[in-house]
């Protein structure tokens, strides 16, 4: 497996590392942003009669509060990203004639 990586390493360029490690961080911040919205959905919650001090992008539905802020900041961050990838791919593609 270390000479797989290494192999890896020798043959990938340095911004296509970069990419691959900024898309999967910016997946891990959507994937976490579901894992909050979907734990506080699921815990009861007496948020009072107040529909205030929720937080952005916050709804109660009975007991349950819906947050949706952390999971669109990480669909946000995967959007851009994937975005500058692939304006640097199609700027930078290597032209065959």
């Amino acid at each position: 497996m270390r000479q797989d990586l290494v192999r890896l390493l020798r043959e990938a360029t340095l911004t296509t590392l970069a990419f691959a490690i900024a898309l999967g961080w910016a997946l891990y911040q959507a994937v976490s942003g579901l894992a909050y919205l979907i734990t506080t959905a699921l815990t009861s919650v007496d948020t009072g009669d107040g529909p205030f001090g929720l937080g952005p992008l916050t709804w109660r539905l009975g007991n349950h509060v819906f947050a949706f802020a952390a999971l669109i900041q990480g669909l946000i961050e995967f959007a851009l990203v994937l975005a500058v990838v692939l304006l640097v791919r199609r700027r930078f593609r290597p032209r065959w004639r």
